[in-house]
C-alpha cells in the first residue's frame, strides 16, 4: 500500500508483510485486541524520531539529586530532570511507583507522560555490570574503559564502540578485536591499524575489505593473503625489509597510507552489501540472518525490518541499539525484551507499552523507572483486572488524540537534538530543529576553566614524555581542548603510533565519514547489469558488483 510520510512528504510503501507484522504485535489486553495502525512516518523519519532520544557522547558534570555528590551524566546541569547517581538509582532507596498518578481522560497521553517523566528520577548514565568505566554510556559488562559508547563486553578500550573486544582505541563498531587502533566496521582483528571492513586479520595496516589476511599494508579486496603491500605480493623477507621503512610513529606515514589506500580501493570491485550466512536480506552489515530487510549492523536475527545495531532479534521492526528481543516494535536501547512497543531503554521488559527505563517488569503502560513491577499505568499500581479494563480505554482515548501507534514525539526528548545520535545520521541546523519544535543544546564552554598554555605535541611517539598526560592539547580542527590519559599513552607507545592531534569527537566524525549512509539506492551491477539495492549511491565513484560477480572476481 503506497502512502506518503507525514513529516518529509516522501512516498513509502506499507507492504502486506508489514501489515501482518502490525497485526502480530498488536497487544491483547485481557481478551481485547488493540490493533496497531500503520505508521504515518517513513522508515527514515521514524528512525530519526527514535534517535533523538539517545545521547551517547555528550557527558556533563552535575550533582546527584539524592546525595548531592558530583557525578557524570548525559543530562546537562540545566536540564529540568531529577538525576540519581547509578548506585543510588539501582538501590532500594526509592520506588518509582510512589510517583504514580491517575490517567486523565481530558488530556493527551504524551502530555501526562512528560509530566511523570519529569518527576521520576533518571539514571545518570546507562551502564550495566561495569567496573572502573565511569565515563562510558550505554555500556554493559565493560571494565577499565574510557569514553566508549554503545558497547558491551569490552576491556581496556578507549574512545569508540567496541564489542567483545580488548585493548582497542578509536574504533567504530568492531567486534572480537584486540590491540586495534582506528578500525571501523571490522571483526576478529589482532594488532591492526586503520582498517575498515576487514575480518579475521592480523597485523594489517590501513587495509580495506581484506578477509583472512595477515601482514599486509595498504591493501584492498584481498582474501587469504600474506606479505602484501599496496596489493602487490612479496616474499616474507622482502615484506619485512619494506615494512621496516614505514615509520608508523610519524603522522605523515598515516596520512600517506590512507591516501594510497583510498586510491587502491577505487580500483577494485566493491560488494554491493556486506553480509555473510544470510538469506533474503537487504541493507548492510547483515550476518547470520534470515528475512532481515532494510537493516544495518544486524547479527543472528530473523524476520525483522528497519533495524540497526541489533543482535539476536526475532520478529521485530523499527528498533535500534538492542539485543535479544522478540515481537518488539518502535523501540530503542537495552536488551532482552518481549512484546515491547513504543518504548525506550528498558531491560527484560515484557508487555511494555510506552515505557522508559523500566526493568525486569511486565504489563506496564506509560511507565518510567519501574523495576520488578507489573500492572502499572503512569506508574500507578493496579490489579490485573483493573489494568486489563483500563488500558483499552486509554488506547481508545489515544486514538482520538492521534497518539496511538506513534512513538514519543521529538518534543519529549530530554536532550537537545544536536546532543543525540539523530544529529549524526540526520543532521539539521539549529533553525530547522527549532522549527520542528524540538530542542537544541547551546554548549557553554569556557576554555579558561580547562586551559593554561596549549602543549606542543612531539612529532614522533618516542619523543613523548609521560607528563603530556598533565597537559592540555588543542584540537587542530576545532580548537577544542582535549587530554591524553595515561592508559591511552601506554597504548600509543606500545603500538608505536603517534599522539592524535584532533579531539575525540572530531576523530569520531572522521570515522563516521568513512561509512556508507544507512540508505538504499536502486542501481545495476557494473559487470552483469543485474539490478541491486545498495548503500552506494549511483553517483559514487566505486565499482559496485552484485554478489555473484563480486565473489567470482575477488575469490
Amino acid at each position: 500500500m503506497p502512502t506518503s510520510c507525514r513529516q518529509c512528504r516522501r512516498p513509502f510503501e506499507i507492504s502486506k508483510s508489514d501489515q501482518n507484522f502490525y497485526d502480530q504485535v498488536s497487544p491483547v489486553i485481557g481478551k481485547k485486541k488493540c490493533p496497531i495502525p500503520p505508521p504515518t512516518l517513513c522508515p527514515d523519519c521514524r528512525m530519526q524520531r527514535r534517535y533523538a532520544f539517545r545521547n551517547e557522547r555528550h557527558l556533563y558534570h552535575r550533582k546527584c539529586d539524592k546525595t548531592g555528590k558530583q557525578i557524570i551524566s548525559n543530562l546537562s546541569p540545566e536540564k529540568p530532570c531529577t538525576v540519581y547517581m547509578n548506585d543510588v538509582w539501582w538501590s532500594d532507596q526509592w520506588d518509582a511507583r510512589t510517583y504514580g498518578r491517575e490517567f486523565d481522560f481530558s488530556r493527551p497521553f504524551f502530555e501526562q507522560f512528560a509530566e511523570l517523566r519529569a518527576e521520576v528520577p533518571r539514571i545518570s548514565l546507562f551502564q550495566w555490570f561495569s567496573e572502573n568505566s565511569e565515563y562510558c554510556n550505554y555500556a554493559g559488562h565493560v571494565k577499565d574503559c574510557y569514553l566508549i559508547f554503545g558497547s558491551v563486553y569490552a576491556e581496556n578500550c578507549y574512545y569508540g564502540s567496541p564489542y567483545y573486544s580488548k585493548n582497542c582505541v578509536d574504533t567504530l563498531v568492531v567486534r572480537d578485536c584486540e590491540r586495534c587502533y582506528e578500525c571501523v566496521d571490522s571483526r576478529k582483528l589482532y594488532e591492526c591499524i586503520g582498517c575498515r571492513d576487514c575480518h579475521n586479520g592480523r597485523n594489517l595496516l590501513f587495509c580495506y575489505d581484506c578477509q583472512s589476511c595477515q601482514d599486509c599494508i595498504g591493501c584492498a579486496g584481498l582474501r587469504q593473503k600474506q606479505h602484501c603491500i599496496l596489493n602487490k605480493q612479496y616474499s616474507k623477507q622482502e615484506y619485512q625489509k619494506l615494512r621496516a621503512q614505514f615509520d608508523l610513529s610519524d603522522p605523515k606515514t598515516h596520512t600517506s597510507l590512507r591516501e594510497k589506500l583510498r586510491k587502491i580501493s577505487l580500483e577494485i570491485p566493491h560488494r554491493y552489501m556486506q553480509s555473510a550466512q544470510a538469506q533474503n536480506v537487504s541493507g548492510n552489515y547483515v550476518y547470520n540472518c534470515k528475512n532481515v530487510l532494510d537493516s544495518y549492523y544486524a547479527d543472528r536475527s530473523e524476520d525483522c525490518r528497519h533495524c540497526a545495531q541489533v543482535v539476536d532479534l526475532k520478529d521485530c521492526h523499527d528498533i535500534n541499539f538492542t539485543e535479544e528481543n522478540e515481537l518488539c516494535y518502535e523501540y530503542i536501547g537495552a536488551y532482552q525484551n518481549g512484546r515491547t512497543l513504543f518504548s525506550l531503554f528498558s531491560n527484560q521488559l515484557h508487555g511494555g507499552i510506552y515505557c522508559d527505563a523500566c526493568y525486569t517488569s511486565k504489563n506496564l503502560f506509560g511507565c518510567c523507572g519501574i523495576r520488578n513491577g507489573e500492572y502499572c499505568i503512569l506508574n500507578k499500581q493496579y490489579s490485573k483486572e483493573e489494568y486489563e479494563k483500563l488500558v483499552p480505554k486509554v488506547i481508545e482515548h489515544m486514538k482520538k488524540t492521534g497518539e496511538w501507534g506513534e512513538f514519543f514525539p521529538g518534543t519529549l526528548s530530554p536532550f537537545g537534538y544536536n546532543e543525540t545520535v539523530a544529529q549524526e545520521y540526520f543532521p539539521l541546523s539549529e533553525k530547522d530543529v527549532i522549527k520542528k519544535g524540538w530542542h537544541w543544546h547551546n554548549e557553554q564552554e569556557s576554555k579558561e576553566q580547562y586551559m593554561g598554555p596549549a602543549a606542543e605535541i612531539p612529532r614522533k611517539i618516542e619523543d613523548v614524555t609521560d607528563d603530556i598526560c598533565q597537559k592540555i592539547l588543542l584540537c587542530e580542527v576545532t580548537g577544542r581542548p582535549y587530554k591524553i590519559i595515561p592508559q591511552e599513552l601506554s597504548f600509543y607507545k606500545d603500538m608505536g603510533i603517534p599522539i592524535p592531534r584532533v579531539c575525540p569527537d572530531e576523530r569520531h566524525k572522521e570515522r563516521m565519514a568513512l561509512r556508507n549512509p544507512r540508505k538504499l539506492w536502486k542501481r545495476s551491477c557494473q559487470k552483469c547489469q543485474k539490478e541491486i539495492m545498495t548503500t552506494y549511491a549511483p553517483d559514487r565513484p566505486e565499482i559496485v558488483y552484485c554478489d555473484e560477480c563480486y565473489l567470482s572476481t575477488v575469490y
